[in-house]
């Protein structure tokens, strides 16, 4: 799997910045154009979608569900 397939999930929305502060938003968005500038690599590991759906129920907030699983992309890509 390539990230280009499945970085949209993790575009920010008006939910997303909801009560953050300036620096949390500074430092999604750095992770979003890290996983943009790297979109043709592919990610290795076998249960990227598992762990996804796993961060998917253990946080509740937008910003730490898709936070934390640009960052379990971002450890997982292949250079």
């Amino acid at each position: 799997m390539k990230v280009y397939e499945i970085l949209p999930r993790f575009k920010a929305n008006n939910k997303t910045y909801y009560n953050l502060s300036r620096k949390d938003i500074i430092i999604f968005k750095d992770l979003y154009n890290y996983l943009k500038k790297h979109k043709e690599k592919n990610i290795g590991g076998i249960l990227i979608e598992n762990q996804i759906k796993t961060i998917n129920n253990i946080y509740d907030t937008d910003y730490l569900i898709k936070y934390k699983s640009m960052e379990l992309i971002s450890y997982n890509i292949i250079h």
